[in-house]
């Protein structure tokens, strides 16, 4: 073979290995046509449930009464609930952030009960809390409504209704507690003490009274305002142990604090009431403050169990 036919076979067997290669990757003349990539799908982002004018979790629904709304938890591994805890916020504040503070989830879920968190008037008090001879009780009825619309709701083995008030919520839950007593279970107040008249609360029925305040405490201070007709901490828990037929005998508990700054919580709870009245004292703990809700529970824990 000469030189030129040699080559000529080398360049044809070269062209052959390429073509062959190109032809298996898709390449080159082909009477098919190579698939196309398809574009990736656009995820389409979920829409956040609401209720009101706040976003809820999937777990949570919603009760609308008017033009007002309240977040609502219920577990789903129960189709019976024991009673009703009812969260009111402070001014200016929100569903969410009393629902926080308190731990309303852990609640519900610990005790058996519907949580439910309303949202005020929007006044500069966000609820009609104060006591007095007139008869301003648009939130009484709201939050009646709110209670009987959750009991036509959901099923209950027990009439059990908690209010949790923080601050401002603390001034209403107080005026539930004079004017739809029979109706309670117990109130829970947080840095919100009696607001307006002790003569407006004629309501001979007794009811559970636990109040937590600390005497630092500056927007709502420990022993009361003129503005706003606030009461001193002393006279509320007086007025209270009075009415549920307490005696002056005080058993002493110390707990640990309740804010991470706060080294101990001090709770007198009165012997021989009727119903029972206590009071924790919360060592150095500012009115805004990220409370730890399981050390809130802890001091009042006795009144869910019961």
């Amino acid at each position: 073979m000469d030189m030129r036919k040699h080559t000529l076979t080398k360049i044809l067997t070269i062209n052959m290995i390429l073509w062959g290669i190109l032809t298996g990757c898709g390449g080159g003349s082909s009477n098919e046509k190579s698939q196309p990539v398809p574009a990736p799908t656009p995820s389409v982002p979920t829409a956040t449930a609401k209720c009101g004018q706040y976003s809820i979790d999937s777990d949570q629904s919603c009760i609308t009464i008017g033009n007002r709304s309240a977040i609502t938890y219920a577990s789903n591994d129960t189709s019976e609930y024991s009673g009703l805890a009812i969260f009111l916020h402070g001014a200016p504040g929100a569903p969410t952030k009393v629902s926080e503070i308190f731990g309303s989830k852990a609640i519900a879920d610990k005790f058996n009960l519907v949580s439910i968190a309303p949202k005020g008037n929007n006044s500069s008090y966000e609820w009609t809390s104060t006591n007095n001879t007139l008869s301003e009780t648009p939130d009484v009825d709201y939050l009646i409504n709110v209670i009987d619309e959750a009991q036509s709701k959901y099923t209950f083995t027990d009439n059990k209704i908690f209010i949790f008030g923080y601050s401002a919520g603390g001034f209403m839950a107080y005026k539930l507690a004079c004017k739809i007593p029979e109706r309670l279970s117990a109130v829970i107040s947080l840095a919100g003490q009696f607001r307006g008249d002790f003569d407006a609360c004629s309501t001979s029925t007794s009811i559970a009274v636990h109040h937590l305040h600390s005497t630092i405490d500056k927007e709502v201070p420990f022993f009361g305002r003129d503005n706003g007709n606030i009461a001193s901490v002393p006279d509320t828990i007086a007025f209270w142990q009075n009415k549920n037929g307490c005696s002056t005998v005080i058993e002493e508990t110390i707990q640990a604090g309740v804010t991470a700054a706060s080294t101990e919580t001090r709770t007198e709870k009165y012997t021989d009431c009727v119903n029972s009245v206590a009071l924790s004292y919360l060592d150095s703990v500012a009115h805004e403050s990220n409370y730890i809700a399981e050390s809130l529970l802890s001091t009042y824990e006795y009144l869910l169990i019961d």
